[in-house]
């Protein structure tokens, strides 16, 4: 039996595969060992681009050789080919890439024709191309003719063409296994730069914080009274604040204390609802906000040791977070005040006063209810708070060269003061819980509360002395009952901590009381005996928005609202205890729930502003559908009553010394409120520490 030869035909050649032999016109062609084992490589690739780097290790069987051996090879068999003469071409050159035999080939097996030559132009016509050759790469003999669907190689040359060689499986095997390394070590790279990134990130927190536990807080102040919004002179030696303690409580007027002396220099004789200050970069001048009256409200300038005021600018008369900023190059001033045609009462801008032209123009801030401006030490960034819902404000900066903008902070809490740090890398605020935090320009979003201050709010940092400054203010609210059958009545305290409890219901047998309070640091909704005993608390929302509790007439149900995911919603809870459950009703910024006399609605105020706020109900039961009522409703306006009456009293304490470690003494003052016999009083101090800057902020 004889053994299957194989021939490749091709032109007037015929290449012996068995014998390694090449014929021209059944004359052999004489070539050198290498140079036909090129050629034979290069035929049964034909129409396949072979790169340089295969036919070396295919022909050398990876022995180290030089690219020329393979030019002479290729140059070698050219010659012998005839390759060029009479437009015949045989071997192409690819550019940087190897070689391709682009002559039209016939396989033939015993003499036996496994692939004609047009089903082999056709096949190599498209490979060259594809390759970018054109007509005459290939020169097919039938290359104008467009293959069939069923001229495709047989099988038996494709099998040819692609069955590998050992060493080329070999070669195969050892590509994948470096391709499987690297993906590997690529992994690994990128895994180790994702761990020492939040490995470096959580060093630089740890560094931070135990940086700051190691500050130190003294007071400031000592002044009976309230005092609110301080800000640093340019070179940190003086404090300006506002203080109500002169005026009784009647308002506030701007007051200026050098570091380290007791007595501040009273500055305005005009007692504010709201008033806020800011220093001019020389030091030479102080703008002031100021609610008060048709008379004094407006933007001013004074002079930091006293004299008179010169008006700037008139501005709505809004009481609420007038702050200013006074820009680094002293050009402008950023404050606060409502738009002409306001979209509601919440509509608050923040405007820019150029102070040569007195020309102000809005910012741009993408927000409706904007506050506490705020100029970086550079001057290179405007931050300030926006209201992004009902109980939702965030933290935002604005790059004035670009005007690019970015959230820094979001959190589900009012915002009660915000400075920058020192270096203009980083914001300081405080929230309505009177926590401190801190957020930073290179990593917007991660907001970290500081292990340092309680009941902080209005935040200053002087650029110059490293200090910071806050209000530190508490507010104690009771509960009393005034027992109407007694001769005569007689009051006393109820419902008593050290902190807020308002909002009192009685339930309707006359056996518990639903009151909120924020003893446990946020507001939530609690219910206790009626002597005050056995508080419960029943919500657990973790925000300082949750309250009004009002029964139902079986007293089986207990509906209050909460602000809890960033809107107002009414809720319903067991008085023994139980998991809230939200009402559905399909309009939303729900609160003040009140119970219809037969239990089967609930009435309550929907929209953000109260003044265009609507009264709605809806079935007790659960029902989506809520129903608008005619006229305007407020819940607090229904009579209740009772033999005892339940009334709160604040009682805020204004203290003569603060001793931190100790005990000092106090001193009390009385606020009454006749219509609802409430006695307030307010802890209200400034305190600062030391703050360093680190890594150049």
């Amino acid at each position: 039996m004889t053994a299957d030869r194989s021939f490749y035909e091709f032109g007037p050649f015929r290449l012996d595969a068995t014998g390694r032999l090449l014929f021209r016109g059944g004359e052999p062609v004489p070539l050198p060992p290498k140079a036909i084992d090129t050629l034979l490589f290069l035929v049964e690739n034909a129409g396949n681009v072979v790169e340089k780097e295969r036919l070396l290790k295919q022909v050398w069987h990876g022995a180290f050789v030089e690219e020329g051996s393979l030019t002479r090879a290729i140059s070698v068999v050219r010659k012998a080919l005839g390759d060029g003469e009479d437009g015949q071409e045989f071997i192409a050159t690819i550019s940087r890439r190897g070689y391709r035999f682009v002559a039209p080939v016939k396989l033939m097996r015993n003499g036996t024709a496994v692939l004609s030559p047009e089903s082999s132009s056709q096949r190599l016509a498209p490979l060259a191309q594809r390759e970018g050759l054109g007509d005459s790469a290939a020169t097919p003999i039938d290359a104008e003719t467009p293959p069939a669907e069923d001229s495709r190689p047989s099988r038996g040359f494709e099998q040819v063409e692609t069955r590998p060689t050992p060493i080329e499986s070999k070669q195969a095997k050892r590509r994948w296994k470096w391709k499987l390394l690297f993906a590997a070590l690529a992994l690994l790279l990128i895994g180790a730069a994702l761990i020492y990134s939040r490995l470096t990130e959580f060093i630089e927190r740890q560094t931070r914080i135990t940086q700051l536990q190691n500050l130190t807080v003294v007071p400031l102040t000592s002044l009976p009274g309230n005092v609110a919004l301080p800000t640093f002179s340019p070179d940190g030696s003086q404090i300006a604040f506002a203080w109500d303690g002169e005026n009784n409580g009647a308002g506030y007027d701007l007051y200026v204390k050098a570091i380290g002396t007791e007595k501040p220099l009273r500055l305005t004789h005009h007692p504010a609802l709201r008033l806020s200050a800011a220093w001019s970069p020389d030091g030479r001048r102080i703008a002031i906000s100021r609610v008060c009256g048709e008379d004094y409200t407006g933007v001013y300038l004074l002079p930091p040791t006293g004299g008179p005021e010169r008006k700037l600018a008139s501005r709505g008369n809004v009481s609420e977070e007038n702050e200013i900023s006074w820009s680094p190059d002293g050009k402008y001033l950023a404050y606060q005040d409502q738009p002409e045609n306001a979209k509601s009462a919440l509509s608050k801008w923040l405007f820019l006063m150029r102070l040569d032209t007195l020309d102000r123009t809005p910012v741009k801030t993408g927000c409706d209810t904007v506050f506490r401006p705020s100029f970086s030490p550079r001057g290179d960034y405007l931050a300030w708070v926006c209201r992004d819902t009902q109980a939702i404000f965030s933290v935002n900066a604005q790059r004035l060269r670009d005007d690019r903008t970015l959230r820094l902070a979001q959190i589900n809490d009012f915002i009660t003061g915000m400075a920058w740090s020192g270096g203009g890398g980083r914001i300081l605020f405080s929230s309505g819980a009177g926590n401190l935090w801190e957020t930073s320009l290179a990593r917007p979003g991660s907001a970290q509360k500081l292990p340092f201050g309680h009941d902080a709010s209005d935040i200053a940092v002087s650029p110059s002395a490293h200090r910071l400054v806050y209000v530190q203010s508490v507010t104690n609210t009771n509960i009393w009952r005034l027992d109407l059958l007694a001769s005569p009545p007689k009051a006393g305290k109820l419902v008593v901590s050290s902190r807020q409890q308002i909002a009192p219901s009685m339930s309707p047998d006359g056996s518990k009381i639903a009151f909120q309070s924020d003893r446990t640091g946020s507001t939530e909704v609690w219910v206790c005996d009626a002597d005050g005993s056995n508080s419960i608390q029943l919500s657990s929302f973790g925000i300082k928005v949750t309250g009004t509790p009002r029964w139902s007439p079986d007293g089986k149900w207990i509906a209050f609202d909460s602000r809890f995911g960033g809107e107002g919603n009414i809720y319903l809870v067991d008085p023994q205890g139980s998991v809230p459950r939200k009402l559905q009703i399909d309009i939303h910024g729900d609160s003040l729930p009140s119970w219809s006399h037969d239990g089967q609605w609930i009435y309550f105020d929907n929209g953000e502003d109260a003044a265009s706020q609507s009264a709605w109900k809806v079935p007790s039961a659960g029902g989506r559908r809520a129903t608008r009522q005619a006229t305007r409703y407020h819940p607090d306006r229904i009579p209740r009553w009772s033999a005892r009456v339940l009334r709160t009293q604040q009682e805020a304490v204004a203290r003569q010394h603060r001793w931190f470690g100790g005990t000092g003494s106090e001193r009390f003052a009385r606020v009454g409120f006749p219509w609802r016999q409430v006695v307030s009083v307010r802890i209200g101090h400034l305190l600062h520490e030391p703050y360093r800057r680190e890594g150049g902020d």
